[in-house]
């Protein structure tokens, strides 16, 4: 089974068009909810509706197989709700290039993207080229993030991942996320082709 077919749910259109826009609106709460200042009023009945949720969502948990999110292949990030939403508008087995804009919900400090956000990002971006290119699943063996630039908010960001080498089942990928002609961060990481035995389960150490 290839990477796309693994993590590719079988959706009705209605169905991806309906879940893509709650993830849509998820994401525009979490940018409000990080941008809110001190109000207990609307903290208070922002809690008392998110214990709703939560009640309305916990009976609804399934297992991994048969979970809607990150399996949408019609969506960016395939519809994952922790990811910024990565376009990708270029995908090749030697590289994959894409847009990125992270909102408020992923500010570190000085209106400027939390590192661990980029790393989060470099390990989507990097991961999808390394399982394209090996035909088949990957788990990332390590993942090194270099920053050079404060990575700027709400702002139409270039993402890029190519090919270095390839050893055997490794897979050795570096990227780019760039501002216009400044590169806010690069990233180098090896991602470890799975064996069939190992499906999505198992972790490797080779």
């Amino acid at each position: 089974m290839s990477w796309e077919e693994m993590f590719k749910g079988d959706f009705a259109a209605d169905d991806v068009r309906a879940y893509g826009e709650l993830v849509e609106h998820l994401h525009a709460v979490q940018n409000a909810l990080a941008s809110m200042p001190m109000d207990r009023e609307a903290i208070d009945g922002l809690a008392a509706d998110l214990a709703g949720w939560r009640e309305r969502l916990e009976p609804l948990t399934t297992d991994e197989q048969h979970q809607v999110n990150g399996r949408v292949a019609e969506l960016p990030v395939r519809g994952h709700a922790m990811l910024p939403e990565l376009l990708v508008t270029s995908r090749t087995r030697d590289r994959v290039e894409g847009t990125v804009r992270f909102g408020r919900w992923f500010m570190g400090g000085g209106m400027a993207v939390h590192g661990g956000a980029v790393t989060l990002l470099f390990d989507e971006v990097l991961g999808i080229l390394a399982s394209l290119a090996a035909g088949g699943i990957t788990r990332t063996a390590y993942l090194n993030t270099s920053y050079r630039a404060l990575t700027p908010i709400d702002t139409e960001l270039e993402a890029i991942a190519w090919i270095d080498r390839v050893e055997g089942r490794k897979w050795f990928v570096r990227g780019e996320l760039r501002h216009g002609d400044v590169v806010c961060a690069e990233a180098e990481g090896l991602f470890l082709r799975l064996l069939p035995e190992q499906g999505l389960g198992k972790r490797t150490t080779d």
